[in-house]
């Protein structure tokens, strides 16, 4: 391999050590397996509430309380509630908000959070000063509801400010109330609802600006109208603080809205290990008293039944090289199945396996292994994985010993590339790593703890140029190193 200097150390070394820094603006490294709680909004029963900012149809008898609201969400099954802003009493006191609270405690019901409308693209001055103050009054408010998120906006320019001016102080806006959430330990979600924030890359470049860690995105289901927006939706589920699922999504050029498909959205959720509040927001030209009961039982299954995780298949058997077989790398070690392990003896150079034919999955996926260093002092475990019609390498302990990263991107490899890490690997001790592999990004785990999180819209994804080649498509290498694997799998995501 090629010398790694102590230069090149040095440098990478420090940057690690300002990435702390820098985790407000970058995606949740979220640990562990994907969760997703279902919750429902207010807002889906926006005609009926008693109390409302909004001008109300003739209901008749129709008409829902908060309480009542609450009641509704523990018969039908909900985990959480969403409370939007809009339909408390105009002049809510805390004594009512404590009430509500106790309402969903005593009904085994979260409040899951709330909901406001601003709008912070407008001009320094008195007007977005209200806007600001009327943001913290509801943010003190979801305090004592113990609502642990406030969905928020960026707005729209108003008439007459330049659209930079605009965005400048949305972000200034949005970091002085997040100062003030965060000291109350609430997160702020700004909503993927046109304005500043219409299109994707303008909703990250807001996201990434906004330097606060009680920040994120409250993901929408049905406010990108593009040609794909699951595509896009993907893009920003590693930001989600709280998603609002709808029952319709519109492509653009569509005349009509067409169904959501639930379980493609829980998918994308669960590539990006979202943890957290799922909460229906039924806006659907069905009435909701029949509409919400349907999207309920559709979804339930999806989050939490017996399909709701995709099972893992196994790729090794514990007993022989059925299905792969040994890399043909010069000067290789040999390879053996002992033990329910496979045997990798240290080479010339490489040594490795490689699956034997077309490899279950090309994106969409996981794919997880046990890998254990014996003797030897590089990568004991080069995981090569397909990336759609591509391939690259997750490389594990390599430049001697430490070195953790994905070989190539942008023709860039594992020890000079974005995602270049260290860790310090002991001998005769298991590792778990595991690779995700979405159309929006690469990540992987050692463990449970997140080394690898790189976007690959637009980027090249490559091998490093060599002997590693042969790994392709599917392969595990080791570099003048022993090792053992086992319990390789791989399950769709």
């Amino acid at each position: 391999m090629r010398p790694f200097s102590r230069r090149h150390f040095l440098r990478l070394a420090s940057l690690a050590t300002l990435a702390p820094s820098l985790r407000a603006i970058e995606p949740f490294a979220r640990t562990g397996a994907p969760r997703l709680r279902l919750s429902l909004a207010a807002y889906s029963f926006r005609d009926f509430f008693k109390d409302s900012t909004h001008a109300q149809k003739d209901v008749g008898e129709h008409k829902m309380s908060m309480p009542a609201f609450l009641d509704y969400c523990g018969e039908h099954g909900c985990e959480g509630a969403e409370l939007t802003s809009y339909y408390f009493p105009k002049d809510v006191t805390d004594d009512y908000l404590r009430d509500v609270r106790r309402r969903a405690f005593v009904r085994g019901v979260s409040i899951s959070g709330t909901a406001v409308g601003n709008n912070f693209a407008r001009a320094k001055g008195p007007v977005l000063d209200t806007e600001v103050a009327d943001l913290k009054r509801w943010i003190a408010r979801a305090a004592v509801l113990g609502a642990p998120h406030i969905r928020v906006f960026a707005g729209s320019p108003e008439k007459g400010l330049a659209l930079d001016e605009a965005r400048r102080n949305c972000i200034a806006a949005l970091e002085e109330c997040c100062a003030y959430a965060g000291s109350l330990g609430i997160f702020l979600g700004i909503e993927n609802h046109g304005g500043l924030v219409a299109e994707p890359d303008q909703l990250l470049d807001i996201v990434r600006a906004v330097n606060s860690p009680w920040f994120g995105v409250n993901l929408d289901t049905g406010n990108f109208h593009t040609a794909d927006p699951y595509i896009d939706l993907a893009r920003l589920a590693p930001y989600a603080v709280n998603v609002q699922i709808k029952s319709e999504i519109r492509r653009a050029g569509a005349k009509e809205s067409e169904a959501a498909d639930y379980a493609r959205l829980a998918s994308l959720l669960r590539a990006a290990n979202y943890q957290g509040w799922v909460a229906l927001e039924y806006e659907a030209a069905e009435d909701p008293w029949t509409g919400v009961p349907k999207a309920l039982e559709a979804l339930r299954p999806i989050f939490y039944g017996p399909a709701a995780e995709a099972a893992w298949t196994p790729l090794f058997d514990g007993k022989s090289l059925d299905g792969w077989k040994v890399t043909d790398f010069a000067g290789h070690g040999p390879v053996a199945v002992a033990n329910g392990q496979i045997m990798i003896d240290e080479g010339e150079l490489l040594s490795g396996i490689t699956f034997a034919g077309e490899p279950p999955l090309r994106m969409n996926y996981e794919l997880t292994v046990d890998a254990m260093k014996i003797q030897g002092d590089d990568f004991f475990c080069g995981l090569t994985f397909p990336v759609d019609k591509v391939c690259c390498t997750l490389v594990g302990g390599g430049w001697g010993g430490s070195l953790v990263g994905i070989s190539s991107i942008d023709g860039i490899d594992a020890s000079e590339n974005s995602t270049t890490k260290f860790k310090k690997f002991e001998k005769n001790r298991w590792y778990r790593f595991r690779v995700r592999v979405t159309p929006a990004k690469i990540e992987a785990w050692i463990d449970d703890e997140q080394f690898v999180d790189v976007e690959i819209t637009g980027r090249k994804i490559s091998m490093r140029l060599g002997e590693i080649e042969s790994s392709q498509p599917l392969g595990i290498a080791t570099f003048r190193t022993k090792a053992a694997l086992r319990d390789i799998k791989v399950r769709k995501l």
